[in-house]
């Protein structure tokens, strides 16, 4: 009776287990979700917490036009990253990224911030 008693909650653990090994998401950055800046960085500076390839980086204001970053995806796998930012007026933007872990793996996420001026 007690192998089934453990049989039964078996899933439950296995469940509580996967967050762990879920994928690397940005670890930080010197732009925070959210964050209010009295002026722009001069580049964009992130790591993950493992080696990534870096797939995307787009800028957009909060009305949806793209800012040009001149991004080129670099060529090989890294854990950090930098990317110079043209120069921000004030107002609110969103970062969105997309990275590709060792095992294809596609990760993407936003970060919201504003330059306050």
């Amino acid at each position: 009776m007690k192998i089934l008693h453990i049989l039964a909650a078996a899933p439950v653990f296995l469940m509580s287990a996967l967050p762990a090994s879920a994928h690397t998401m940005i670890a930080s950055s010197n732009i925070e979700e959210g964050a209010e800046l009295a002026a722009a960085p001069e580049a964009f500076e992130f790591s993950f917490g493992k080696e990534v390839g870096l797939a995307s980086l787009e800028l957009e204001t909060s009305e949806g036009e793209a800012i040009d970053l001149s991004f080129k995806r670099p060529q090989q796998m890294n854990e950090q990253f930098s990317v110079p930012l043209p120069a921000l007026d004030t107002g609110s933007y969103v970062l969105k990224w997309r990275a590709v872990a060792k095992d294809g793996h596609v990760m993407q996420g936003e970060i919201d911030f504003t330059i306050a001026g």
